[in-house]
């Protein structure tokens, strides 16, 4: 038992610190013996957790890094405010950081070390033994198409992050030149993570699982599809493939190539609808429309389980109440043990607007149905769904968001944040309301989709409407038809409707704006809005200025004045468009070039 225990401690400190010792990159040979590695594939168990650990570094979901203080990335948009000011989400809100010191820094080390302990695999896999009842050829078939998509995964990671990077395909040792490879065009890292992806689906269609084999929360064929289609869609973006009427602030850079494509072409949006229509017609995956209690289907989908018809590729989290617990007020949340609720995350004034009237209407539309005395009735469920407001109950307890005037003697409401931040809401989703967080014993059970189907058809709607001129001559109505999938589980109007309830003409423009409102509010609090922003390149545009909901209640504790508030001014430049590779990497390696805008670019210059 000793041995095994060392074996996977080994293992998992080989992943989880990957650059310990000085002068020691993240593509290191790791300084323990060979033969201890190598006993991992000697034993199909060990392989198979070996596997797993693997699969435990993909993105956590809401959980993005300790020096956030339980922020999740959201707060670094218009979506979101951390309530602690000493989140790193305040690091990019307010522009102070760079290449020395990222929030994000660690996603380059850490998925590297991914990316080596899938190159690892993939060199000894074929000395895993087959044994009867535990692992035969095909099961070991299939743990190693799971790598090959894991490593393109992490790949596709660092690529929305950076843009083109060393593509290294085999494990290194402390003196090979590899180590210090230069970065690849971006180009080519996405032909290669599109090959990953055919490579693992051709291997996932080959094998024969075992009929009743519970496979939710492993990769499949499915997910091999999609994530090809997520790779492509991105790299159709403006940001990677740059339209002549958008901002072309780095054109004068000769390194472009290595974070976009240096030419558009409109061809991208139809190769990237193609691969997302092809997941569309596997005829896998649906929106989840069941119910529990009294949920609707989006607010049941986020607190269950087994959500297999949407979600593509789960991170399947232990149940847990922290998420009650660092979200709600204190009087939610008397549960021994925990100290004191800290509300980390706030949802601002500028995402309650988003949401539309239940009609599909714009609030400030003429007749829209929009009370300024009631702001939060008659809107998308979503909002309801998503948003703790003021006057809103959970387990018979209302909020109580509002103030009173500076000289009255009656006290504030009871939920108004005095302290840290504030904007007038809480984040309600991902809490099931049923449940009485109170009660000894209550626990959700998470299940984080890293991929969902609502994804693919909103990417796909977009692909369809950015490729066709006129959304009128799209082949069968098929970008309207994927929007009102969402729509339609979400209980709001058909895109048809909505825009004849708008008075809006059906074209480009106008279906473009529905979208990536659809994306802002379907998605919330998903980590959506932090890459949508910049993919779109309007973070110049939404990111400079937050607001919240200012409540006051009067002295005759009936009349509210409800009124927007500035919180904060926030920075966002062009260079923020990409995150710059850490400038401790750049010293290790000097054949790494910096992103646009990030300074220095070498250490030798």
């Amino acid at each position: 038992m000793k041995r095994i225990n060392y074996i996977l401690s080994v293992l998992t400190a080989m992943m989880f610190f990957p650059s310990c010792e000085e002068g020691t990159s993240m593509l290191d040979k790791e300084n323990i013996g060979d033969l201890k590695e190598k006993d991992v594939f000697s034993n199909p168990t060990y392989a198979r957790y070996f596997v797993a650990d693997i699969y435990y570094k993909l993105p956590q979901g809401f959980a993005v890094a300790d020096s956030w203080n339980g922020a999740y990335l959201d707060c670094a948009t218009d979506n979101g405010e951390a309530r602690n000011l000493d989140s790193d989400a305040h690091r990019f809100n307010n522009g102070n950081w760079n290449a020395e010191s990222l929030p994000l820094g660690g996603v380059w080390s850490n998925d590297y070390a991914s990316i080596r302990a899938c190159n690892k695999f993939l060199e000894n896999y074929n000395l895993i033994p087959e044994a009867s009842g535990v692992m035969n050829r095909s099961d070991i078939e299939y743990l190693k198409a799971e790598i090959i998509f894991l490593r393109a995964f992490f790949y596709y990671h660092l690529i929305k992050h950076f843009g083109g990077i060393p593509i290294i395909d085999q494990t290194l040792n402390f003196d090979d030149q590899l180590l210090y490879s230069p970065r690849r065009t971006f180009a080519e890292c996405v032909d290669f993570v599109v090959k990953e992806c055919d490579e693992a689906a051709i291997m996932f269609r080959s094998i024969t699982v075992p009929a009743g084999r519970d496979d939710y929360g492993r990769a499949n064929e499915g997910t091999a599809m999609a994530l090809k289609a997520q790779i492509l869609f991105l790299a159709a973006n403006p940001l990677y493939n740059r339209p002549d009427d958008y901002p072309q602030y780095d054109a004068g850079d000769s390194n472009t190539a290595l974070w976009r494509y240096p030419n558009y072409d409109k061809e991208r949006w139809r190769v990237a609808a193609n691969a997302l229509s092809q997941v569309i017609q596997t005829g896998k995956y649906s929106m989840f429309t069941r119910k529990a209690g009294t949920k609707t289907a989006y607010e049941t989908y986020f607190v269950t389980r087994d959500t297999h018809e949407e979600t593509i590729l789960p991170l399947m989290k232990g149940a847990s109440i922290d998420i009650y617990f660092n979200n709600l007020p204190f009087e939610f949340m008397l549960v021994s043990g925990k100290g004191s609720p800290v509300c980390y995350n706030l949802p601002t004034e500028d995402l309650v607007e988003s949401y539309e009237m239940a009609n599909g209407m714009l609030p400030d539309q003429p007749n829209s149905g929009y009370r300024p005395l009631h702001p939060y009735s008659g809107r998308d469920p979503r909002l309801n769904a998503t948003i703790w407001y003021d006057a809103a109950t959970f387990q018979d307890i209302e909020f109580q968001n509002w103030h009173r005037e500076l000289t009255s003697l009656k006290t504030n409401g009871k939920h108004y944040i005095t302290g840290y931040a504030r904007t007038g809401f809480f984040l309600k989703k991902y809490m099931d309301k049923d449940l009485n967080p109170r009660n000894s014993g209550v626990v959700v059970p998470v299940c984080y989709p890293i991929i969902r189907y609502a994804d693919i058809l909103l990417s796909f709607a977009e692909a369809m409407n950015e490729y066709y001129d006129d959304p009128a001559t799209i082949p069968g109505d098929s970008a309207k038809w994927a929007v009102d999938q969402i729509r339609n589980r979400a209980e709001m109007p058909s895109v048809d409707l909505t825009f004849a309830n708008r008075g809006w003409t059906l074209n480009k423009e106008n279906l473009r704006e529905l979208i990536r409102n659809e994306r802002r509010v379907e998605f919330a609090f998903e980590e959506y809005r932090f890459w949508d922003v910049r993919r779109w390149m309007i973070g110049t545009e939404t990111q400079r200025i937050v607001h919240e909901q200012d409540i006051l209640l009067k002295d005759d504790d009936k009349t509210k004045a409800y009124s927007v508030v500035k919180i904060e001014n926030r920075a966002y430049e062009n260079n923020m468009n990409h995150m710059p590779i850490p400038q401790v990497e750049i010293n290790r390696s000097p054949a790494l070039i910096q992103n646009w805008g990030w300074a220095p670019k070498s250490i030798t210059q």
